[in-house]
């Protein structure tokens, strides 16, 4: 899947969620790359990726909100999915997404909807409209 997004992070290159490459200087990535591998470091760059990656959109969606709810499409089509009963898992494979970028995205919703829970989210959303 090809996703877009307005900003990109430095020049980076992460495998298997172990090692990382990133150029020695980003000003002048003809100097080099260092090869990273600590944990730690490593850790951090995926969630940047991922981070980037659940803020891109397909390419050639919309990537407008609603007017009425103010939710993204791909917020719109999450709650619609999570509604009907799907697992993170399942959900963020019908998305183009990971099982923590869903469940980083449903939080986010849980806090804009002020819930403390996935059900009273739930509820909150119908109660807003925000469900299809």
């Amino acid at each position: 899947m090809v996703r877009t997004c307005p900003t990109l992070p430095r020049r980076m290159l992460v495998f298997d969620r172990r090692v990382a490459v990133v150029p020695i200087d980003p000003a002048d990535t003809k100097r080099g790359a260092i090869c990273i591998s600590e944990a730690g470091v490593v850790a951090s760059m995926v969630a940047l990726l991922e981070q980037t990656w659940h803020s891109a959109v397909p390419l050639g969606a919309d990537r407008s909100k609603d007017a009425r709810t103010g939710l993204s499409t791909s917020e719109q089509e999450l709650l619609t999915l999570l509604a009907s009963g799907l697992t993170d898992e399942v959900a963020g494979r019908r998305l183009g997404i990971s099982a923590r970028s869903v469940r980083r995205q449903m939080s986010g919703l849980m806090e804009r909807l002020d819930a403390s829970g996935r059900f009273e989210a739930g509820l909150k959303a119908a109660r807003r409209g925000w469900l299809r």
